[in-house]
């Protein structure tokens, strides 16, 4: 009598799922545990859908800061990603603000990924097993974002044994416990900490101010396999920061708290005929600025919080491969609450809450026309409501794939997205004090009209890739903050006074040329693109540079295995500089300061550049644990590359001051533990 045993073969960031069937007329036997080890060449891989995996083990060869290589960082190599300048929290993809990508862990929104103004994030590499980016090519499952998406996945292997995975370095440590509680169940958990102050405090500084630092990261994920159908994973995480800047000659000090909380819970059940997944989410965001100028003291805070069920259902039928999902999310804002004391002005916000409910439903196929040619199509359908008002948004999305050969990719897609979520920029400082707020009858929803097309060469030996993208997008009811933090100082503040609503669009070209094996691996990248906006309240009928415009950004990694044991790793990048807007004259009018201002984001910072490079030592004694000494220096040459810039004395001169960078260098050893 034989049965029959189905193995699914999930496989992360792909669509598509293989089953097999066997037969067995053997009884069967429990065996001991096997353990099976391998490590691809490909630091990246990606599907034919447009989503770019990333292995958390190839990090380890990647240039270090703070003793670790960050997921983040390592994404901004990648063409079409990239930030204002090296310490700016936010990613921008494809021209696109901070706030109009998505970034989760296990499906729960981080409303603020960054460490330190953006040195490296708030995620444990340890902890995960993979990210995915989708910078483009959405398919109808994607959340209501007009940018990308960029996705970390927890560790959820049944694990047989304790495994420990530590780094201890000068400015910090973190590490990852496994913990087998039963036969079918793991428990994870992750710490990070830093004591930055103790051997940097005196090299880190901004604009001639001290900077005091310190950050707490911890990740808790179960995995319980519940029978042979079902896997439930819950997912923690809690991250803090805390900065001070000092200002010695005026005996000022400024403080700024932030802190990210997230939970997810996801039960997955397949069988030989579908796959369903479902997950509940939790998510919260505050921050909290305490200023000081002399005598007078400003106090920011704002927050949001986010909690929400998703449920997705795959099956096949015939050549159509099937799936499908409803949505629900609650909103609840705290935008922007400050008092202001000592000033001319006495300022307070009344204690102001929003409130918002948003419901997505969506159905999509994926149809093989031909050997050569296939074809996704969806359309996900929202509703969001806020303020008494309702918006209804079909969103039709289509990507057409062609191949010609087995090594030759094709793909043209287009796409309707809506966003009903929006960040409100404060500081052009790259300081975490930006709050987000709803959409409402006099802030609509954000839109976009998406067109990609991509050429992807892939030879079966898999020695070389050359991927190329062309993208464009129409964005429509476009919000930006015109105000900045000296207007709580000098004037009765209302928020909606300071709000400005436009449209705009973002083009571009992304090129790539990647080697994944031999001694030498690596890639180069390099993406030319647009960002412009318009805004009738700064000129009816001029268009101009949004502040994520960066004309040119290239990419080199490169990292070589001597043997081994050894290895050497690097990266260049050159990025051109952030728009800003530069004032023309600058005059005294009854012992009061004005300005008067050039064009809007005409004029630009200076180009930035940087290289980094890590050496690796690989080792393993008796007691077969695995060990690894690594030196990371960061910025190399010591490059000033400019933050911003403002108008203020130097050296007894009046004119525009630049900001630099924390420090010229940032030199680590780090040590790592594995067993």
């Amino acid at each position: 009598m034989y049965k029959t045993i189905s193995i699914l073969f999930l496989l992360v960031g792909f669509h598509q799922n293989l089953r097999a069937s066997l037969a067995d007329s053997l009884q069967s036997e429990r065996m001991e545990e096997v353990e099976v080890k391998a490590y691809s060449p490909r630091t990246l891989s990606d599907d034919r859908n447009g989503r770019l995996y990333w292995n958390m083990e190839s990090l380890a060869d990647m240039p270090h800061v703070l003793g670790s290589a960050d997921p983040l960082r390592s994404l901004q190599l990648l063409p079409g990603v990239a930030t204002n300048n090296d310490y700016t929290s936010g990613i921008h993809i494809q021209g696109c603000a901070a706030s109009q990508s998505v970034l989760n862990m296990d499906g729960a929104p981080i409303f603020n990924a960054s460490h330190l103004l953006g040195l490296f994030s708030v995620f444990n590499a340890s902890h995960f097993r993979g990210m995915a980016l989708v910078k483009n090519r959405h398919d109808a499952a994607f959340s209501n974002r007009l940018g990308g998406e960029i996705s970390f996945y927890p560790t959820d292997s049944i694990a047989r044994k304790v495994h420990l995975d530590a780094t201890v370095s000068f400015m910090e440590s973190e590490g990852t416990l496994t913990l087998p509680t039963g036969e079918h169940s793991t428990l994870y958990l992750s710490g990070r900490g830093s004591y930055l102050n103790l051997l940097y405090g005196n090299l880190l500084e901004i604009d001639e101010m001290q900077l005091r630092y310190g950050l707490q990261d911890y990740n808790l994920t179960f995995v319980q396999q519940a029978g042979a159908h079902d896997k439930i994973r819950l997912s923690l995480y809690h991250g803090q920061d805390r900065m001070n800047l000092l200002q010695e000659d005026f005996a000022d000090e400024n403080k700024l708290n932030w802190q990210n909380t997230a939970a997810a819970l996801h039960w997955q059940h397949h069988s030989s005929r579908f796959i369903l997944q479902q997950n509940a989410t939790f998510s919260r965001y505050r921050n909290t600025l305490d200023m000081g100028i002399s005598s007078v003291s400003l106090n920011l805070s704002s927050g949001i919080t986010q909690a929400g069920y998703a449920a997705r259902l795959e099956w096949t039928r015939g050549n159509l491969q099937w799936n499908g999902g409803v949505e629900y999310n609650y909103y609840h804002f705290r935008p922007m609450q400050f008092e202001v004391s000592g000033s001319f002005i006495e300022n307070e916000t009344p204690k102001f809450r929003e409130d918002a409910h948003e419901a997505n439903a969506y159905l999509q196929a994926d149809i093989s026309l031909h050997p050569s040619w296939s074809v996704l199509g969806g359309l996900r359908l929202s509703s969001y409501h806020s303020h008494g008002r309702s918006f209804i948004s079909p969103d039709p999305r289509i990507t057409l794939h062609y191949h010609p050969s087995p090594s030759h990719t094709l793909s043209v897609h287009y796409g309707l997205y809506h966003q009903y979520l929006h960040q409100m920029s404060v500081s052009n400082g790259g300081l975490p004090v930006d709050y987000w707020t709803s959409s409402s009858p006099s802030v609509r929803p954000q839109q976009a009209h998406s067109i990609a097309l991509g050429y992807y060469f892939r030879p079966q030996k898999g020695m070389m890739e050359i991927s190329a993208e062309v993208y464009y997008k129409k964005l429509s009811h476009q919000h930006e903050y015109s105000g900045s933090i000296l207007d709580f100082f000098t004037q009765v503040y209302h928020i909606e006074n300071n709000m400005i609503h436009g449209k705009g669009y973002n083009y571009g070209l992304n090129l790539m040329l990647k080697k994944n094996r031999g001694k030498l691996s690596g890639w180069v990248s390099y993406a030319i693109g647009s960002s412009r906006r318009r805004f009738p309240e700064l000129s009816p009928t001029e268009w101009f540079n949004s502040t994520f415009d960066r004309r040119h950004d290239l990419s080199v990694v490169a990292n070589y295995r001597f043997n081994r044991h050894w290895s050497l790793g690097g990266d260049f990048v050159y990025a051109s500089g952030t728009p800003y807007t530069k004032a023309k004259s600058v005059y005294v009018i009854n012992n009061n300061l004005v300005s008067e201002y050039g064009k809007y984001n005409g004029s630009n910072l200076p180009a930035t550049h940087r290289m980094d490079i890590a050496l690796t030592y690989r080792f393993t004694p008796r007691g077969h644990r695995e060990q690894s000494l690594n030196l990371s220096i960061y910025n190399l040459y010591a490059r000033r590359n400019v933050l911003f810039s403002y108008l203020g004395f130097q050296e007894e001169n009046f004119g525009y001051k630049h900001v630099y960078s924390l420090c010229r260098m940032l030199p680590s050893i780090g040590y790592t533990l594995k067993f």
